[in-house]
């Protein structure tokens, strides 16, 4: 019997700590409405992954931070705040960075490079998307070639 009691304890243990450290703490305070949005990259004419889909507000009075990183399918499903699903409605420019680790003898040759060329970068991309309250799904095919040095 008391074995069983043991069994049953550590049991639901496990069951009610199963879920702990995956729960979303509340929205901020002022967190807009959020849309769902999907973004495809492919770069050289093959999806990649492992991109990095930066999204600023056109609006430099706005707080809020979204973004997220392709999968091996090139797909990257947005979040505000690093958390929470979507986007929020309004125009932002949309930036794309993917950068690898050298090895080297130099600081120079260490340094990371960049996967896709530094004009899809945060300081340099032009490309403004806008979202709507709705699903929004975009495709971004990247050009440009040959290692960048960050």
């Amino acid at each position: 019997m008391f074995r069983l009691i043991i069994t049953v304890f550590f049991v639901t243990i496990l069951i009610a700590g199963s879920g702990c450290g995956q729960r979303l703490p509340p929205p901020p305070e002022g967190l807009p409405v959020l849309y769902p949005c999907i973004v495809s990259v492919t770069f050289g004419g093959e999806m990649i992954e492992g991109v990095n889909v930066g999204l600023k507000s056109v609006d430099s009075n706005f707080k809020w931070q979204s973004g997220g990183k392709t999968n091996a399918n090139g797909i990257a499903t947005l979040k505000t705040s690093f958390a929470y699903d979507g986007v929020p409605e309004g125009k932002f420019v949309i930036s794309f960075t993917k950068l690898e680790e050298r090895d080297g003898v130099t600081v120079a040759t260490m340094a990371p490079y960049s996967v896709i060329p530094l004009k899809y970068g945060q300081k340099q991309s032009k490309e403004v998307i806008e979202i709507l309250p709705q699903k929004n799904e975009f495709t971004f095919t990247l050009d440009g070639g040959g290692e960048v040095t960050k």
